[in-house]
Parts: C-alpha cells; structure tokens; sequence
C-alpha cells in the first residue's frame, strides 16, 4: 500500500505540523522493523517538514564499544554538511543528552560549555535521547540551526512523542 507524505500546509502551527509529521513518519514505518530504514525515513521527513533545519539526524550508541564498557556515539542517518563522527557521552550537546537520558534544548550553541563545533553555522540546537523497548538509550536526535533560539518546548514534544511512538512502542 502507497503512502502520499503530504506538505505541511502554509501557515500551520508548529504543533501542526508535528501532529502531520507523527502521523507520516508511523505512516511509512508501519511494520518496518530496521532501525536504520527507521531512522533514514524520520530524517527525510523532517526535513522535509522543517526546511530551514540546518543539520538533522542520529547519532547512535556503539554497541561495539558499549559492550567493551565505553559510552560512545557514532553518526547514523542525517541530512546536512559533513557531522562528526564520534562523540563520547557527556561530551557536547549530543552526549550531554546521552548521559542525562533529557533532552537539550541549546538556545545559543556558543555559549554551551564544552560545545562540538562540527560546522561553525550552526547557532542553535535540540538533542532528543533515543530509548528502546527497555528503557536503554540507543541514540540521540540531532536538529542544528542557522537561527538563534530555534527550539522549543513544542519541538521537544513533538520530536520525543515520534521517537517513543517508533523506538520504545
């Protein structure tokens, strides 16, 4: 069965447009269990649904590493200028929100202690751990910004309630 992923309508509200981005992104993933198919779709539709997002995409927990006793990132699905490639918990924005399972919203990047700079455009950010049925966190959501002061409480929101309804449903 074809699913038709529609535009966000001009002139719709941020929650809006979160509310049709959830519906699209459960939508498309019905019944797709890889987690790679998964996070490459919510990348594309969100971008898709936020055009002016500047870097978006995961980075995921190193199994390899993790089982060797070492809590380290390594980039998965995005869309946007080259990322790094690894970042350890509770390094940057990305691992401060691996390491505290909260999500991050960064108004101003530059003034965050220990920031990662992959790409000095970026201004502002929100980081959304990932957890899985058990309760583990298997990723983070990375959304970057040209704008100052981009993310909200509605982002965080709306960003958390896809990655429960896809990873820890």
């Amino acid at each position: 069965m074809a699913v038709i992923v529609q535009a966000p309508v001009e002139g719709a509200s941020k929650v809006e447009i979160y509310q049709q981005l959830k519906r699209d992104v459960l939508a498309v993933l019905e019944g797709e269990p890889d987690r790679v198919a998964q996070m490459a779709t919510i990348v594309c539709l969100c971008v898709q649904a936020f055009p002016n997002w500047f870097w978006t995409g995961f980075y995921v927990v190193d199994r390899v590493k993790k089982a060797a006793g070492i809590d380290e990132l390594v980039v998965g699905p995005y869309s946007g200028t080259l990322g790094c490639l690894r970042i350890a918990f509770g390094r940057g924005v990305c691992g401060a929100a691996a390491a505290t399972r909260t999500t991050q919203i960064v108004e101003d990047v530059h003034a965050f202690p220990d920031h990662i700079a992959c790409d000095s455009r970026s201004s502002s950010e929100i980081v959304v751990p990932v957890f899985d049925k058990a309760g583990e966190v298997i990723a983070v959501f990375d959304v970057d910004s040209e704008q100052f002061s981009t993310f909200d409480e509605t982002d965080r929101d709306g960003l958390e309630a896809i990655m429960q309804a896809i990873f820890a449903a």
